[in-house]
């Protein structure tokens, strides 16, 4: 599944930079700017392109090379500190929790990625400082890209719980958007209820309240409440068939989703993992699996064949756990 759907999404990205740095990234020519998945810009080091098999370096002449070259852009201290406002819109403050986490949504489901050192209170992060890297992902629509995914799983009506499984940048995300837009608008088979709990506003890209993500007509999206609290808020309130989260991670997430499981709701949701093995391996990802939250898991390729899956595993369903009806694919 190719993801090079022209440059929109990259222009969308850059859009936020200060005025220089933009007008160098978009003088790139038009095929690299419609490969590019990551924009990295590091302290005192070369910009650098993240395409799908290769790392490609930016020069001062607005050229893009896989060598190391003598005269690559490259960003002071002060220059990633003007990034970072510009990326806030001048109004770091606004964003301050968002920096203590790590990223920075922009919209259209877009990422930045923000490192430098930690100021710790009361034991956690409570804010970022000098600034050494941002990693400006760049999100791509990839219509189809469930289509197979569909096929398999969801089949004949039926509606079962599914664990995507992958590295980084292996189309997780992807993925479970275009699963939501499928269900939604009645893909496979017959429209049904979504909800998306987005935690990062990834998955949809929801912008003043209206999702910049195609994930459906009937798909409703509970942007940046911790998956644990939208997850319990979705099954009081919007009376989904499906709830799709990303990237399930702690404890919270886990007790969430095993308090909706008999509630006749299903689960679509990912985790990062190299492996079948890896992902069973993950607690989370096999105390869920153990309580029946989860009929199938989906281990995707990896990073070079984005949204292609590598297998599908069927897993066992406790035999005391009565799956909702058109639960067993």
């Amino acid at each position: 599944m190719k993801l090079t759907l022209g440059t929109k999404p990259f222009d969308d990205v850059i859009a936020h930079l200060p005025p220089g740095l933009r007008a160098a990234l978009g003088a790139l020519p038009e095929d690299v700017r419609c490969a590019v998945r990551e924009i990295r810009l590091r302290a005192g080091a070369p910009l650098s392109l993240t395409m799908a098999d290769s790392v490609l370096y930016m020069t001062e002449g607005g050229r893009a090379t896989p060598l190391l070259p003598e005269n690559g852009v490259c960003l002071g201290a002060a220059e990633l500190a003007e990034v970072l406002r510009s990326l806030c819109d001048y109004s770091v403050h606004s964003f301050s929790e968002d920096i203590a986490r790590g990223f920075l949504t922009l919209p259209g489901g877009h990422r930045a990625g923000v490192c430098g050192t930690a100021v710790i209170n009361a034991g956690g992060v409570a804010s970022v400082r000098n600034i050494s890297s941002i990693n400006l992902r760049i999100a791509r629509e990839a219509p189809g890209a469930a289509v197979a995914l569909c096929a398999k799983v969801y089949k004949d009506g039926a509606m079962p719980g599914l664990l995507l499984a992958g590295a980084p940048g292996s189309g997780k995300t992807t993925l479970l958007r275009d699963l939501a837009l499928r269900l939604s608008n009645g893909l496979c088979g017959q429209y049904r209820r979504v909800a998306i709990v987005d935690e990062r506003g990834e998955l949809a890209g929801v912008r003043e309240g209206v999702p910049r993500c195609c994930v459906g007509v009937n798909t409703d999206v509970l942007t940046g409440y911790p998956k644990g609290e939208g997850i319990l808020l979705a099954l009081r309130s919007l009376a989904p068939e499906i709830i799709i989260c990303d990237e399930l991670g702690g404890a919270a997430d886990a007790a969430a989703l095993e308090a909706a499981l008999h509630s006749g709701v299903c689960f679509a949701a990912s985790i990062h993992a190299g492996s079948v093995e890896e992902a069973l391996a993950r607690p989370v990802a096999r105390h869920l699996a153990e309580q029946g939250a989860f009929d199938w898991l989906a281990m995707l390729e990896g990073s070079g064949k984005p949204c292609a899956i590598a297998e599908f595993v069927r897993l066992a369903v406790p035999k005391n756990i009565k799956k909702p009806a058109g639960g067993d694919a």
